[in-house]
């Protein structure tokens, strides 16, 4: 296993911070970590990081930078993952949160509903696999037996 890089390490701080409530102080080694990896688009950690940011912000009340963060975050994760990927939900949510607090709320609507059609898209085709996966293992289709008289 290699070593953690230093943006890692960071980001870990600041996690151990805000799970033992000095939000504050988390945010400040996330910030630290963000300019480490800022240059490196394609780091997963970036998203991680301005995922957390977002959150830290709006639990330290400020709303517009958190918005500016998760706005960041998603657009990230579209450009990954699709516009459609799950792991988008949880990053609109949050933005539907911030939304209503910034008194936006069509947009708030507007993530929310979106969330909401990724999650029931993916129930769906969970669903659809679940059904086919059942189907393979009856390729011969169901049995009948016939009743002797």
């Amino acid at each position: 296993m290699a070593p953690k890089t230093k943006a890692e390490v960071m980001s870990n701080l600041g996690m151990e911070c805000f799970k033992k409530g000095d939000t504050k102080k988390g945010a400040d080694y996330f910030e630290q970590a963000l300019k480490l990896v800022e240059g490196e688009p394609t780091n997963p950690l970036l998203v991680t990081l301005l995922t957390n940011l977002g959150v830290a912000q709006t639990i330290l009340g400020d709303m517009s930078a958190s918005l500016g963060y998760l706005e960041r975050a998603l657009e990230m994760q579209e450009k990954d993952l699709g516009e459609m990927h799950p792991d988008l939900v949880g990053t609109l949510q949050n933005l539907t949160v911030v939304c209503s607090k910034l008194g936006e709320t069509e947009k708030a609507v507007n993530y929310m509903t979106r969330a909401g059609e990724i999650e029931s898209k993916a129930k769906v085709d969970s669903k659809v696999q679940e059904l086919e996966a059942g189907s393979a293992d009856q390729v011969s289709g169901p049995k009948i037996t016939e009743v002797e008289e």
